[in-house]
């Protein structure tokens, strides 16, 4: 007789009602309407992301632009 622990489990398909074991094979269409879907979000993210920094870019060079002319005048007013 072998000395141990051995434990039997009861019932365990009722707590998984509803779930099928088995997954849903998808149809080529499907995966190939998925992948479209996933490309079509990186893209837009893509697209939104270059947006944002062509604004910043474009901020960036206002910013220095009317900073130079007034540190020229600062320098010319002091000379």
């Amino acid at each position: 007789m072998q000395s141990g622990i051995r434990i039997i489990k009861r019932e365990t398909q009722s707590g998984m009602k509803g779930v099928s074991g088995k997954q849903i094979a998808k149809s080529d269409r499907d995966r190939e309407r998925e992948a479209v879907d996933t490309v079509k979000a990186w893209v837009a993210d893509w697209e939104e992301r270059k947006r944002s920094l062509q604004s910043a870019a474009v901020s960036l060079i206002r910013s220095i632009e009317s900073g130079r002319e007034t540190s020229t005048k600062r320098f010319a007013e002091s000379s």
